[in-house]
């Protein structure tokens, strides 16, 4: 520990919204677990910038806290019972109880994961948050051949359309943003349909061989009620007009839907973060699911997106719109929350 400082850099929320670069308290290092020195990270524009616009218009009392969750940086210290890291390795960090916007962090092993060779830093901090996509993607089930719908395209969407790309699925992606929709439909995606523009119901309907579609996934933050119904309209219906098919909620929707006859016989699956583990503290300190009973966790998940990007199936890189160094940070969290500039990945730099 000779050579980490007591103390690091870490991005600040206030409770008025604003966002500060601090020196804060050094956390321990445990005995399996590794200090991380950050190269880049990751800001989530949902889960991270969503609550700030309230907090500048009502600011609360509240004590600055450390936010961000998705790291990408260099082994520099090992705690005595961390066999598997070593020294200058290259490492993915993701979760919010140990990895934040700072300049050194002290990882949990099994949210660490090792970078394939050839494999940028800036490529993958992107896989961080590509795990709540995988997570999302396993939850539809997406079958070779079958028609998707994929509503909002930030990067939990547009990570979301190539991975059902990858599993067969034939994707639409939709949003209000022609500029996100065509970007989408760079990466993979078969068509694009802007609510604004065309009626989503009969758009998804007439692409998907008249009959409907066989799933969708809502992948923004607001209310879901219309968007749900309409997907639900768009889906296929058995012979007794009862619709079928899976509807995956990622975003953080709120509706006030009628159950059950509106939705016929869909299944509506919530999914939540990465995959099992993500949030289980012993978990992340080494407890591992056993693979026979728990195939996909969070940390098989971080390997398998990090094996797709270094054979080049799975392309991140390039939805990365805005950089900004480390002490430049408030400029990145403004940026987003005020729309002053079109954006999809805003990564931080140190």
């Amino acid at each position: 520990m000779a050579d980490i400082p007591e103390t690091r850099r870490a991005v600040q929320i206030h409770g008025d919204g604003s966002v500060t670069v601090e020196e804060v308290p050094m956390p321990d290092l445990g005995p399996k677990e590794v200090i991380v020195k950050t190269e880049v990270s990751l800001i989530s524009a949902g889960t991270e910038c969503g609550g700030l616009a309230g907090r500048r218009a009502s600011p609360i009392e509240c004590d600055p806290r450390c936010t961000g969750y998705a790291v990408a940086g260099t082994v520099v210290a090992l705690g005595e019972e961390a066999e598997e890291f070593e020294i200058g390795q290259r490492v993915i960090g993701m979760a919010a109880e140990c990895y934040n916007h700072a300049d050194y962090n002290v990882g949990h092993p099994m949210v660490t994961v090792p970078i394939p060779e050839g494999v940028s830093f800036e490529d993958a901090v992107m896989v961080c948050l590509a795990g709540t996509s995988l997570q999302a993607v396993r939850r539809l089930d997406p079958k070779l051949g079958q028609f998707y719908a994929v509503v909002g395209q930030g990067l939990v969407g547009q990570f979301a359309d190539q991975l059902i790309g990858l599993s067969g699925g034939r994707v639409a992606a939709i949003d209000l943003d022609d500029r996100r929709l065509q970007v989408a439909l760079d990466h993979g995606a078969e068509i694009a349909i802007n609510p604004t523009e065309e009626d989503l119901t009969e758009a998804l309907i007439e692409w998907a061989d008249g009959v409907g579609i066989d799933g969708s996934m809502l992948a923004y933050g607001g209310r879901g009620d219309e968007v749900m119904q309409q997907l639900s309209n768009a889906s296929l219906k058995a012979p007794d007009g009862h619709q079928v098919g899976s509807m995956v909620v990622v975003g953080g929707i709120t509706a006030e839907i009628r159950m059950p006859v509106p939705f016929g016989n869909m299944d509506i699956k919530p999914s939540s973060r990465t995959g099992p583990g993500y949030h289980d503290p012993l978990y992340h300190q080494g407890e591992d699911y056993p693979r026979a009973y728990v195939r996909w966790t969070t940390r098989r998940n971080f390997r398998e997106l990090l094996r797709r990007v270094a054979d080049g199936s799975f392309v991140v890189g390039d939805l990365i719109s805005h950089r900004f160094e480390f002490e430049n940070a408030a400029d990145a969290y403004n940026m987003i929350v005020e729309g002053s500039e079109w954006s999809l990945g805003v990564i931080i730099t140190y």
